[in-house]
């Protein structure tokens, strides 16, 4: 039964974690897990001042949207998840500029909170808005230079 108990805790934790990062971009939502049936339900507010804005089925997001509350589970699922590193690829895909900058101050929050974790973020956005610092490292790849015309592949060699 202890387990039980710590399962229900984790998942409160869980759902609340979830709603404070919504919260950063005046969203608000909750994650309903349903052990019994192995089901997860994600309830997201676009407005959190606005419950007709209430939105149960996140295929109904727009992708910029979906991206952000995909984000948002994924930092609230961590919080209970012990693990010396997270690597986040592409988290920012479809998003707005605000609602990218909102993310990856969130992210960035988030990994110098959690100290005791490193963090690696992949993104081929641009990261200019972000001062690097001694906590904060930013490290760009050149883009690739041998592609193969009217093909998506690189050269090997």
């Amino acid at each position: 039964m202890k387990w039980k108990r710590e399962r229900k805790s984790t998942s409160n934790l869980t759902s609340k974690k979830f709603d404070e990062v919504l919260q950063f971009k005046g969203q608000c939502g909750r994650i309903d897990f349903s052990h019994r049936n192995m089901e997860l339900y994600i309830t997201v507010q676009n407005d959190n001042r606005d419950s007709q804005s209430q939105i149960e089925n996140v295929k109904l997001l727009s992708g910029g949207e979906r991206s952000f509350a995909t984000l948002s589970l994924l930092i609230s699922l961590g919080e209970s998840v012990e693990c010396p590193f997270r690597v986040i690829d592409e988290f920012d895909v479809f998003m707005d500029v605000v609602s990218r900058k909102i993310a990856l101050t969130q992210l960035i929050e988030e990994g110098l909170y959690q100290k005791h974790r490193q963090f690696i973020f992949i993104t081929p956005q641009d990261l200019n808005s972000i001062t690097p610092t001694h906590e904060v490292k930013i490290i760009k790849l050149t883009n690739p230079s041998k592609i193969i015309p009217n093909q998506g592949t690189l050269l090997t060699n």
